[in-house]
């Protein structure tokens, strides 16, 4: 297929070739579609950064899908959901203070970051994960991001109901009901959403 690029040797006429490839990453091997120029005059073939990008973004992503990793643009909405900057996301989630910003350009998470970075789309598993870190936190930093939290349109799915109502009484005859209105009525979680999501 003909192009509008020109021939980095001749300055003349290139031709965009698809081959089929596999390569390696992170130890596990992937089939992709690899593009390619080849310059008429020449015979030589070439890649370029726009060409290496589209043939490795097939391979991130299968393995995002392979190991239930979110895209770079749904990391982005994730934060986005709260109204928080990346460096507190960062924080929050126990990362290097740039490190978010660069999952959201395309850098690939580690396989337990990306299941970490799934977890923060629940509003109260953001509200353990804040907890969490309160200690390297400070405390206005931890004010400003629980407000966000709270006040953040996500919705709530109180996945421990069937858990605690389910179980046997404790020791101390606690019934499961019990322990799960201790849990929701804890200030990090103590807000509207909870409240009728739990029924109290």
């Amino acid at each position: 297929m003909e192009t509008n690029k020109k021939s980095p040797f001749t300055g003349g006429v290139v031709e965009l070739f698809t081959e089929e490839a596999t390569t390696t990453f992170r130890n596990e091997r992937y089939s992709y579609t690899r593009y390619y120029y080849r310059c008429v005059d020449t015979g030589r073939t070439y890649t370029d950064n726009e060409l290496d990008d589209k043939s490795l973004d097939q391979v991130y992503d299968q393995y995002r899908n392979r190991h239930g990793i979110p895209s770079k643009s749904e990391i982005k909405e994730i934060r986005e959901l709260y109204g928080l900057s990346a460096l507190a996301m960062s924080k929050i989630l126990g990362l290097g203070d740039n490190q978010y910003r660069l999952y959201e350009d395309g850098a690939m998470p580690a396989e337990s970051v990306g299941k970490l970075i799934n977890l923060a789309k629940q509003k109260m598993n953001m509200l353990t994960l804040l907890e969490l870190s309160k200690e390297s936190i400070s405390k206005s930093d931890y004010n400003r991001y629980l407000k966000a939290i709270q006040d953040a349109s996500v919705p709530v799915v109180l996945m421990l109901s069937s858990v605690f109502y389910n179980s046997k009484p404790c020791v101390e005859q606690q019934s499961g009901e019990f322990i799960l209105k201790k849990i929701v009525n804890h200030p990090i979680y103590k807000n509207d959403d909870y409240a009728k999501a739990a029924d109290f």
